[in-house]
């Protein structure tokens, strides 16, 4: 078969946006031809963050368009002319000026799907704020977390998180639009925007929240007040400074650790016994206590093969992204792969975004030169061959129909998101139901990841459970499979199996290590899938050294350390974001062919995407910008600041035309003109320097009042949200204004606020709908299916159908 996307030619603008770079290397990996429209100069990104531009740039040819031209302005609408797929990334209504916007461009090609990438859409209070990641990231209140850490004020991580999310979410829809189009022969607009990108990271605090504020409590924004009296992960420091993050989720598995600890004598105690949950704050801390002094009394080698050893220890030693290069798993599953460049040699870098047997996604070159391109298209694309019925489908996805097998977050979001789109999706679940749903508090954490879903709940260990398993999935087009491998199998719902009971079948494997290899059949949860990808170094880089920690007490290190290793929890919701762009890419494919195959993720290897920019090497490779110690920053232009009243800006200025305006907004325009500040290298070598300019200006008023002017004057300083991400999230009348969240029923929790879907489209909109509780769809759905309702009350009476109840 030929590659997914052979037959698709896409336009990528939108020069420093790592958004737009990353969904046009998504499409590159997946055989599209991506030509990547850059100004004279080139990509912002080829000079600010180098590395990120090679691996997020791979696959595709360069164009130079000097968009300020009418020479430039042709050239890229003779370019979408015969495209599919326009991906726009610039500035918001720049498209517009330059005459390449969508109204224009879909008159010129009817059949375009035009993918428009911006920070919070095109409506609301917070439209102009310039697209980079700092900036949406501090708005969006992920900044906030100094209360909860070791100084007030926001902590800065330099993670493209947005734009990650932004560009899976962007690419997912942008496919389903194809999808629409065959029936249809129109393309349509697609939005996505960097805010959307980074909701995936609230796991369940934004319900948290709200519900806190219906029991007339203050919300918190912070998930470490809400589960003082439980350590679902234990951060573990050896003798010789290295750390090792573990995640205790299930009791097994803090159990399995207290024994490769040796410390199991030490909490025979009845006030550990439901570990990883204890009566009160003060027992949980001194369960880690006890791990701490055994881990630090030993180096990294003598804990590793015990930790090995046993399987039910879900761990992961905190490596560097270049470290994780050559980590076991990530090797074996093709995750870790060289691409020859003609400058720089061979580049190490993460692979594609999923693994597919019959048609692999392949890089098939480094990124281009500027302006090295082959012979450009011209004309008119070829003309799309509707079917009968012209109407397009009320959702992008509607017809698509998934089954989704598995727990907690990782897997289960990334489905909810198609849900988003107009897929249904048949959750499986057993008798006790996914323990997400108990995990923090009944129903809390599922009121997302069960959102459009219709819950079937089986007895899956008997013949009877199992037959009706396959007779839902033989109506399906695509199954996902979470749990690890070998499971499944044993449950009649291997590959294999279904395979032959349906040939058209899309099956996904998106387990924690993949689906073969050395740590497949280990469990694996959030904190440690980040570890091994370079979690620690890219967030917290100056503190995770071994050398900061060697020479201190265990007190001194929970005291100045610990505290300052805090991180955004990242490792489930990159990989959900990964599983949905892997189901849009099956999607596409199964549409068009009708043929089904398997394919597979995993959570270390969506990891290592989301840390692209680092997670790569080659001779001189400068090294990734990491915050200072204190965590406000990775430059004068990159950071937080104190303002005026107890409140703080986000400052993101990179470029020399911007670093103009910025000088004029803290009414020092003639810095701008100085040697030491003219150019983006003589700021970067007197960044100090400038840091001592600009803060005490910064200073002198509030942030709202530094964010109004600074959206008049186009410049990237906006007031940091101390409330937090989940606070914002739940409650801010801007985002509502601006369509990014909605009021959904909850069934259980009565109404809550949430992320609208996670892209608009012009023609197919998606719908956000209510979770559901276990086996509350039983009888539809086996109705549907053509059993009878005696034959659904004897299933019910034998256990083999478990019907809700009051207490699920």
């Amino acid at each position: 078969m030929n590659n997914i996307c052979a037959e698709l030619t896409v336009v990528e603008l939108g020069s420093g946006s790592p958004a737009g770079s990353i969904a046009g290397m998504i499409l590159a990996d997946a055989g599209a031809r991506v030509i990547k429209i850059e100004p004279p100069r080139g990509d912002g990104l080829r000079r600010r963050l180098p590395s990120g531009f090679l691996v997020w740039n791979r696959g595709k040819e360069s164009v130079v368009a000097d968009l300020t031209t009418l020479e430039g302005r042709k050239a890229v609408q003779g370019l979408a002319a015969s495209a599919d797929i326009v991906i726009d990334a610039l500035p918001i209504d720049r498209s517009d000026d330059y005459d390449v916007g969508y109204d224009l461009l879909s008159k010129v090609n009817p059949r375009l799907v035009y993918l428009d990438i911006t920070p919070f859409g095109h409506t609301g209070p917070y439209r102009y704020i310039k697209g980079h990641d700092s900036l949406v990231a501090a708005k969006a209140g992920l900044w906030a977390r100094g209360a909860f850490g070791h100084r007030d004020g926001p902590i800065m991580y330099p993670v493209p998180w947005g734009s990650f999310g932004a560009a899976h979410q962007g690419v997912a829809g942008a496919l389903a639009a194809l999808m629409v189009r065959e029936t249809t022969g129109r393309g349509q607009k697609v939005d996505a925007t960097i805010w959307a990108g980074l909701e995936p990271a609230d796991y369940y605090v934004t319900v948290v929240a709200q519900l806190m504020k219906k029991r007339g409590e203050k919300p918190t924004g912070d998930s470490r007040s809400a589960n003082a009296a439980s350590r679902y992960g234990v951060l573990l420091t050896t003798k010789d400074g290295r750390f090792i993050q573990t995640s205790t989720l299930l009791p097994k598995q803090g159990w399995a650790l207290v024994d490769v600890a040796g410390v199991r004598d030490q909490l025979q105690d009845e006030r550990f016994a439901d570990l990883p949950s204890f009566p009160t704050a003060e027992i949980a801390q001194e369960f880690e206590d006890i791990l701490l002094t055994a881990f630090r009394d030993k180096d990294l080698d003598h804990w590793v093969p015990r930790l090995v050893a046993s399987p039910d220890v879900a761990f992961e030693i905190a490596a560097t992204c270049e470290e994780g290069l050559d980590h076991p798993q990530i090797v074996h599953n093709g995750d870790s792969i060289s691409v020859e460049d003609p400058v720089h040699g061979t580049i190490r870098q993460v692979g594609p975004v999923a693994h597919f047997t019959d048609t692999p996604l392949r890089v098939l070159g480094s990124a281009p030169i500027l302006g090295a391109h082959g012979e450009l298209p011209s004309g008119p694309a070829p003309a799309c061959q509707p079917s009968r019925d012209e109407t397009a489908p009320e959702q992008a996805l509607a017809g698509l129909t998934i089954v989704e097998m598995g727990s907690f977050y990782a897997m289960p979001y990334g489905v909810t998101m198609a849900a988003a789109l107009g897929a249904r999706v048949i959750k499986l679940e057993d008798p006790a139901g996914d323990p997400h749903r108990r995990s923090f508090g009944p129903d809390v954490a599922t009121a997302k990841t069960t959102q459009g879903k219709e819950s079937v709940s089986l007895d899956l260990r008997t013949p009877e459970g199992q037959a009706i398993a396959h007779r839902i999935i033989a109506q399906a087009d695509i199954f996902v499979n979470g749990y690890r491998a070998g499971v499944a199998d044993r449950l009649g719902l291997g590959w294999e199996t279904l395979h032959e009971l349906n040939p058209r079948l899309m099956y996904l494997h998106a387990a924690g290590y993949g689906t073969d290899g050395p740590y497949a059949k280990r469990a694996l949860y959030a904190q440690a899938a980040q570890a091994a990808a370079g979690s620690f170094s890219r967030q917290v880089g100056y503190w995770s050294a071994a050398e900061r920690n060697l020479d201190m007490s265990l007190i001194e290190l929970q005291a100045i350390v610990l505290p300052r290793l805090g991180q955004v929890v990242d490792g489930d919701s990159n990989p959900a974001l990964v599983v949905l762009t892997a189901i849009a890419l099956a999607a596409y494919q199964q549409r068009r062919t009708g043929v089904g195959q398997f394919l597979y993720t995993s959570m270390i290897g969506a990891n290592a995407m989301a840390y692209a920019d680092d997670f790569c090497t080659y001779e001189g490779k400068p090294p990734a910008r990491i915050t200072d110690d204190d965590y406000w920053g990775v430059s004068a232009l990159d950071r937080c600041y104190e303002a005026a009243d107890d409140t703080f800006v986000c400052v993101a200025v990179y470029s020399d035309v911007d670093f103009g305006r910025f000088a004029e907004l803290i009414g020092a325009p003639d810095l701008a003109s100085e040697p030491r500040f003219a150019t983006v290298e003589a700021r970067a070598e007197n960044d100090a320097e400038l840091l001592k300019e600009v803060t005490p200006r910064l200073a002198t008023r509030p942030a709202p009042e530094w964010e109004a002017d600074a959206i008049k004057l186009r410049v990237g300083c906006v007031a940091v949200s101390m409330v937090g991400h989940a606070i914002m999230t739940s409650f801010d009348p801007g985002l509502r204004e601006s369509g990014l969240t909605v009021a959904v029923q909850n069934p259980r929790l009565g109404e809550l606020i949430q992320a609208a879907v996670p892209v608009r489209f012009s023609e197919t909109p998606g719908q956000v709908r209510p979770a559901s509780s276990r086996g509350e769809h039983n009888r539809s759905v086996l109705l549907g299916l053509g059993y009878d309702q005696s034959e659904i009350a004897q299933f019910e009476e034998n256990k083999i159908v478990i019907p809700p109840d009051q207490t699920d």
